[in-house]
């Protein structure tokens, strides 16, 4: 029996793409978008690592230690808040079958932009009390600023999660380490000019106004509206409660030893 010019479908295992009968190449197969996904997962937290070093190493010659202190203080309080809030966003739309329904993402950016602003409220509320506990007056002043990085980070657009789903992570990687890299060098100019903790708070908020701006206009995907979808909602909450205790566990775990 002649076949005429049928030719089965072969794979590249050079570039983990198949061909088709045509010999065009086609989507990239599963493990190689793994491997790349991988690859810029580890690039991002490798480069988010090094940046850290770089930064520590060079604010510890420009600050007083007493800076560090505050600021670890500050961490733990807004890390505490942000733990015990966890509603898992970002989880949900990466497994969820809904995951790309703009009614999901957008109850779940509306749901985030909530949580963002309760955060800096209870930031607000409790910074009187943290500063009276610690014995530590300007607490009351710094905490209230730093919380803004919750409110901003609330209005992030869900197009990173959307390219975390389909591990499609290259450019927010880039992007991600971008606005780090733009904060840290805020923080360290700030730091040279004005020597005080200010400088690590602005630091902080500079990387998450750029990265909120860059996840709307230089990511591909969805542009975020508000929108308030009962059975997204009801998805989003299943999923969220496990992550909510998951979350909180881990926060009392790792914070038992301090003081």
């Amino acid at each position: 029996m002649d076949h005429g010019d049928a030719r089965p479908v072969t794979a590249d295992a050079g570039r983990g793409t198949e061909r088709n009968d045509g010999g065009a190449p086609a989507a990239p197969s599963l493990r190689a978008t793994l491997q790349r996904g991988s690859i810029w997962a580890f690039t991002n937290f490798g480069g988010s690592q090094v940046l850290r070093f770089f930064g520590h190493l060079v604010l510890t010659r420009l600050l007083f230690p007493e800076a560090f202190g505050l600021m670890s203080i500050v961490t733990a309080v807004l890390l505490g808040l942000q733990l015990f809030s966890d509603v898992g966003i970002r989880p949900s739309i990466i497994q969820s079958h809904r995951g790309d329904d703009p009614d999901f993402l957008n109850t779940a950016w509306t749901i985030q932009i909530m949580r963002g602003v309760v955060l800096w409220l209870v930031a607000c509320a409790l910074a009187s009390p943290c500063a009276g506990f610690y014995g530590e007056p300007e607490l009351a002043r710094i905490l209230p600023v730093a919380g803004l990085g919750a409110l901003v980070s609330g209005f992030d657009s869900t197009r990173s999660h959307s390219l975390y789903r389909k591990l499609d992570l290259k450019r927010s990687s880039l992007l991600h380490l971008g606005s780090r890299a733009f904060g840290l060098v805020l923080m360290i100019a700030w730091a040279w000019i004005v020597p005080t903790i200010w400088a690590l708070v602005a630091g902080g908020l500079a990387g998450n106004l750029v990265w909120l701006v860059l996840s709307h206009t230089a990511l591909p995907g969805l542009r975020n509206r508000l929108r308030w979808d009962r059975s997204a909602l009801a998805l989003l909450v299943r999923f969220g409660r496990w992550i909510f205790f998951s979350t909180m566990l881990t926060f009392l775990v790792t914070q038992s030893d301090r003081s």
